[in-house]
């Protein structure tokens, strides 16, 4: 079970290349800092090519499930 007030942290890998930016969230899930961290570093060892980098971004609240949700009337219905 996990902590809810444990900070967690997607490793994204940004990758430039001539006038673009692209960005990917590595393994696809958050980990807490110290398996972020252990996990940021090795990438940062293996990797070799100096337009990829690899950055730590915190889980914000605005990933969470919405806690208040609008339920749409007949009213409110765009024809």
């Amino acid at each position: 079970m996990k902590d809810e007030n444990k900070d967690e942290y997607f490793i994204i890998k940004k990758h430039k290349w001539f006038d673009h930016t692209s960005y990917e969230i590595m393994k696809s899930k958050p980990f807490d800092l110290t398996q972020a961290i252990r996990i940021l570093l090795a990438y940062e060892q293996l990797n070799d090519n100096k337009d990829t980098t690899y950055h730590l971004n915190k889980v914000e609240q605005y990933f969470e499930e919405p806690k208040d949700t609008l339920v749409l009337t007949k009213d409110m219905e765009v024809n």
